[in-house]
């Protein structure tokens, strides 16, 4: 597999876990659920599989967005980027990794915003995954913390913006596609999933914590040698850096 077919299919897999570990916007499933499964049962209304394609393009049009802006405002410059953004992007990994351990909770006070309808089924289902794309991003800070964090590693390695856009889409593509699975699963058996994940949202958040503490400080110590006395220390595992 190619380095960047690697970062993408992370940035895929950091998508995917986003929106299963934000606190604030699990209690926006079951409106989802409901929402998708009256609209599907109803003679005139689209099938529920297309509602959930819909859903997950509004997530990925979403994420583009976002990706267009970066490619703007960096242009050609990524790679210098790196120096400047990279240390500060882990070092505030570092800090949210530490309130996920001793405060899982801490990020469930912020206020939930539920995504617009309109009478028009597939349009309001494309526009509730661009808005959720929009709500997760604050929602989740830690995971939205690491996606950064390591895009400012992988991009400069990419060959082309398009590339880089590429990136956002394949983070856009992994929020989603939760959002499409429940949307064919049955709907008790993904209240049932939902239920679970809030249940156990304390232990979800701290082991997420742990995990981005570890990568945040295997960059400042290994990689970018934030610590004075660091320089010559050697990475103890190889990290894919695009």
């Amino acid at each position: 597999m190619t380095s960047t077919a690697s970062a993408l299919l992370e940035f895929f897999l950091i998508g995917l876990a986003t929106p299963l570990t934000a606190t604030c916007v699990l209690p926006l499933y079951p409106s989802f659920l409901a929402y998708v499964a009256s609209t599907g049962e109803s003679d005139r209304g689209p099938p529920v599989a297309v509602l959930g394609v819909l859903v997950v393009a509004g997530v990925i049009a979403f994420m583009a967005v976002v990706g267009l802006l970066w490619t703007v405002v960096f242009g050609g410059g990524v790679a210098g980027a790196v120096e400047r953004v990279s240390p500060a992007a882990f070092g505030a990994l570092a800090v949210v990794g530490v309130m996920l351990l001793f405060a899982p909770n801490g990020f469930a006070r912020l206020p939930t915003i539920e995504p617009p309808h309109s009478r028009y089924p597939t349009a309001s289902a494309f526009g509730y995954g661009f808005f959720f794309g929009a709500i997760v991003i604050p929602c989740n800070p830690g995971l939205i913390a690491l996606f950064f964090s390591r895009s400012t590693v992988a991009f400069p390695a990419f060959d082309s913006q398009l590339e880089v856009l590429a990136g956002f889409i394949a983070f856009g593509l992994g929020i989603g596609a939760p959002l499409l699975a429940f949307a064919l699963l049955s709907q008790p058996y993904s209240r049932r999933v939902t239920r679970t994940l809030a249940r156990h949202r304390r232990t979800i958040n701290r082991l997420v914590g742990v995990v981005i503490l570890a990568v945040s400080l295997y960059y400042l110590l290994f990689v970018f040698h934030v610590v004075p006395g660091t320089e010559g220390l050697a990475p103890p595992l190889e990290m894919t850096t695009s």
